[in-house]
C-alpha cells in the first residue's frame, strides 16, 4: 500500500511538472498570436496532466521495490508518457520537434525537485506552485500589458425613434459553392433556403482576405487588409478607424459580440466598441484545443461536441428571451466557426449525414487533415478528399442550423421583421482541389474567397431577390448605416450595396482580397509549389466581370476567366496580354484611389496608416473623435 501511494504521489508530481512545462511552452503562442484561454481552462490542463501522471504512476508502482527504485518508476512513467502521446500525435513536423519536450524538461524538473526534497521536503512544492501560478497568470499579464485599453461606452445618445436592431451572422469558413442555396447538390442550407426567398441573396460576393483577423478587421472598419493593417503580418486591428460597433453605439445602439472565435477578442482589436463580449471561448468550450491532454481524450472518445456554436446560440437566445420590450436597439455580432477544422468535431447526428464511417475514423482523418496545414502529409489524397467533403458539408448543415436558431428566436420575439438581419462567410475553404491542400489562408482562389452573402429587412429590401453583380463584403458597413438612414464616415472604402440591389446605373465599388505573407506567422502552407500559394508573398486580386487578375509582391501577374474556367485552371496572362494591361491598369488605379499601398512597400508591418487632417476633422464632426 505504501508504494502504491507512494507511486500515485510521484506520478502526480511528473504529471503537474510536464503540464505546467507545457504550460510556459505556450506562452510562444500567446505572444505570437495574441491568443490565450483564460487561467481557469489552463489550470484543468494542467490538473488533467496531473491525473494522468498519477494514474500512469500507480501502474508503475511495482518498481519503487525494485533495485530501480523512484529512477526506473520515473523512467518507466515517462516512456508510456511518450507512447501516450505517439499515439495521440497530430503527424506534422511542427508538433514533432515539439511535443516531448514538456516530458522531457518535466522529469528533468521532478529529479531536481527529488534533490532538494533531501534537504528541505516542502521546498520542491512550494516552488512548483509559484511556478504553476505565475504560468496561468502569465498569459492575461502579457496581453493586459501589450493591449491597448478597449473603451467601453457606458452613456448612449438617444436614439432615432423606431430605430430597428441590426444582427449580423458570420458562418465561419463557409464558401458559396457548398450552400445548397448557391446551386450545390447536397442539402447542406436550408434553413438559409428558407430565408433567401424573404431576402436578397448576393451570388457573386467575395471576402477581402483569407481567415478570420483580416476579413473581420474588414468587415468591422469598412476597409480594405493593406488599409486597416490586421494581417497576417501585423496581427492587431488599430484604434485608427472608427468601427462598426462605434457607428452603431454612437446613433444610440447597445452592443453585443457572441462567438466561439478566439480570433475576435480584445487583445487583436476586434471587439472595439462592443458594450459585451461573450468570452466563453476561454474556459475551452469552443473544443479547438490541440494540446496533448486534449488530443488523448479526443482519441478515448471525449471529444468536444462542437466548436461552441451551440453554446453561442444558446446564449443569444436567452438574451433575446430576456430583453425587454422597450430596450434600445441593439446591434448584436455572432460567429458561429462550426465548418471550420478540426472538421469532426460536430454533433454525431451531423457528422455522419454524410457519411458511413465512424466517428473514430473521421477523426483519424480530420486530424490528419489538420496536421497537414502544419507541415504534415496526406496519406491518401482520394479518402481524404471525400471524408474532408463530407465533414466540411456536415460543418456547413450544423452553421445552417445555427442560423436558423438565431432567426427563430427573433421571430419567436416578434421582432425579425423589425431587424437588419445580415448573414455573410469570412473567408472559404480548399478541399483538396489545389494541390490537396486543405484549410484556408494560403491563397486567392475563388473557394477561399467567394462567400456567402445575405441582407433581410422588409421595409426596405425586396424579398427572393438575387443580385449577379460581382461585390465585396466591405460594403456590409456602409450598407447597414443606409439602411438605418445614418451618415457613414469618411474612413469607408467601400459603399453601401443597396445601389447594386436596386440595380442603380453608375460606378460600382471595387471588389478587391488580399493575402499577406503567412511566413510571417510560421507557416509554410505545405511548401507547395503553387505560385499562388507561396508563404512569403503578397497577392492582390481584383475582379472586373467575369475577369480575375492577381497581383503579387514579386511582379508576377495572373489572369483567369472565371465563366470559362470557374476551377481557375489556366492563367491567361501570356495568351491574353491587352485584358491584362486593361486589367492590370484598373487595379492600380483602383489601388491608387483607395490608398492602398504597393504589395512591394516596406511599410511599418503593415500597420495602418495615420488620418490625415481633413478626415480626422470629419470624423470629430460627426462624433467619432474628440
Amino acid at each position: 500500500m505504501a508504494s502504491a501511494w507512494h507511486g500515485l504521489v510521484l506520478g502526480a508530481a511528473f504529471g503537474l511538472t510536464a503540464g505546467t512545462v507545457n504550460l510556459w511552452f505556450g506562452m510562444i503562442v500567446v505572444v505570437q498570436r495574441r491568443l490565450a484561454a483564460g487561467p481557469g481552462f489552463h489550470l484543468r490542463t494542467v490538473l488533467l496532466e496531473a491525473a494522468l501522471g498519477a494514474l500512469l504512476g500507480l501502474l508503475a508502482a511495482p518498481l519503487l521495490r525494485t533495485r530501480a527504485g523512484r529512477m526506473g518508476h520515473l523512467l518507466a512513467v515517462v516512456l508510456a508518457w511518450a507512447a501516450l502521446i505517439k499515439w495521440a500525435e497530430l503527424d506534422s513536423p511542427l508538433f514533432a520537434r515539439v511535443q516531448y519536450l514538456p516530458p522531457t524538461l518535466g522529469a528533468l524538473l521532478l529529479v531536481a525537485g527529488l534533490w532538494l526534497a533531501r534537504r528541505r521536503a516542502w521546498l520542491p512544492w512550494a516552488l512548483g506552485a509559484v511556478v504553476l501560478a505565475a504560468g496561468l497568470a502569465a498569459p492575461d499579464l502579457y496581453l493586459s500589458l501589450t493591449t491597448a485599453p478597449v473603451e467601453r461606452r457606458t452613456e448612449l445618445p438617444d436614439p432615432r425613434p423606431g430605430a430597428p436592431d441590426v444582427v449580423v451572422v458570420v458562418l465561419d469558413t463557409v464558401r458559396a459553392e457548398s450552400l445548397s442555396t448557391y446551386g450545390y447538390e447536397r442539402p447542406t442550407s436550408p434553413r438559409l433556403d428558407g430565408l433567401a426567398r424573404e431576402g436578397v441573396l448576393f451570388m457573386d460576393a467575395t471576402s477581402p482576405s483569407t481567415w478570420s483577423l483580416p476579413s473581420h478587421a474588414s468587415l468591422f472598419t469598412g476597409r480594405y487588409p493593406s488599409a486597416h493593417g490586421a494581417h497576417m503580418e501585423h496581427r492587431t486591428l488599430d484604434a485608427t478607424f472608427p468601427t462598426l460597433a462605434d457607428a452603431l453605439a454612437l446613433a444610440g445602439y447597445e452592443t453585443f459580440c457572441f462567438t466561439s472565435n478566439p480570433w475576435i477578442s480584445d487583445p487583436l482589436g476586434l471587439t472595439r466598441g462592443f458594450q459585451f463580449q461573450d468570452t466563453h471561448w476561454r474556459d475551452g468550450s469552443g473544443g479547438r484545443m490541440f494540446g496533448f491532454i486534449h488530443r488523448l481524450l479526443a482519441k478515448l472518445g471525449f471529444d468536444a461536441p462542437d466548436k461552441g456554436g451551440g453554446v453561442v446560440a444558446a446564449h443569444f437566445e436567452e438574451w433575446v428571451r430576456q430583453r425587454p420590450a422597450d430596450a434600445r436597439p441593439a446591434f448584436v455580432f455572432l460567429n458561429f466557426v462550426e465548418a471550420h477544422f478540426p472538421y469532426h468535431q460536430l454533433p454525431d447526428e451531423y457528422l455522419t449525414l454524410f457519411s458511413d464511417r465512424s466517428r473514430g475514423e473521421l477523426r483519424d482523418v480530420s486530424l490528419e487533415l489538420m496536421a497537414a496545414q502544419f507541415g504534415g502529409e496526406v496519406t491518401d489524397l482520394a479518402t481524404a478528399v471525400r471524408d474532408a467533403r463530407d465533414m466540411y458539408d456536415a460543418g456547413v448543415v450544423y452553421s445552417d442550423h445555427l442560423l436558423g436558431r438565431v432567426a427563430d428566436a427573433l421571430r419567436a420575439r416578434g421582432s425579425l421583421d423589425r431587424t437588419v438581419f445580415i448573414m455573410l462567410g469570412d473567408h472559404g475553404e480548399l478541399l483538396g482541389e489545389k494541390g490537396g491542400y486543405f484549410g484556408h489562408g494560403p491563397s486567392l482562389y475563388q473557394p477561399m474567397i467567394r462567400v456567402p452573402l445575405y441582407l433581410r429587412y422588409p421595409p426596405a429590401l425586396p424579398a427572393g431577390q438575387r443580385v449577379d453583380a460581382p461585390v465585396s463584403t466591405v460594403g456590409v458597413y456602409a450598407s447597414i448605416l443606409d439602411l438605418l438612414g445614418l451618415e457613414p464616415p469618411p474612413t469607408l472604402q467601400v459603399g453601401s450595396l443597396l445601389p447594386v440591389i436596386r440595380g442603380d446605373a453608375g460606378p460600382r465599388a471595387p471588389v478587391l482580397a488580399e493575402r499577406f505573407k503567412a511566413s510571417a506567422m510560421g507557416v509554410d502552407f505545405q511548401s507547395s509549389r503553387d505560385p499562388l500559394m507561396q508563404s512569403d508573398v503578397r497577392y492582390r486580386a481584383y475582379r472586373d466581370g467575369r475577369w480575375k487578375i492577381i497581383d503579387t509582391s514579386t511582379g508576377a501577374v495572373f489572369l483567369y476567366d472565371l465563366v470559362a474556367d470557374p476551377g481557375e485552371e489556366h492563367d491567361l496572362a501570356s495568351e491574353r496580354p491587352q485584358q491584362l494591361v486593361r486589367l492590370r491598369s484598373a487595379l492600380d488605379e483602383v489601388a491608387g484611389e483607395l490608398g492602398l499601398p504597393p504589395l512591394d512597400a516596406d511599410f511599418d508591418r503593415g500597420a495602418a496608416p495615420e488620418l490625415d487632417a481633413e478626415t480626422s476633422e470629419r470624423l470629430k464632426a460627426l462624433g467619432y473623435l474628440e
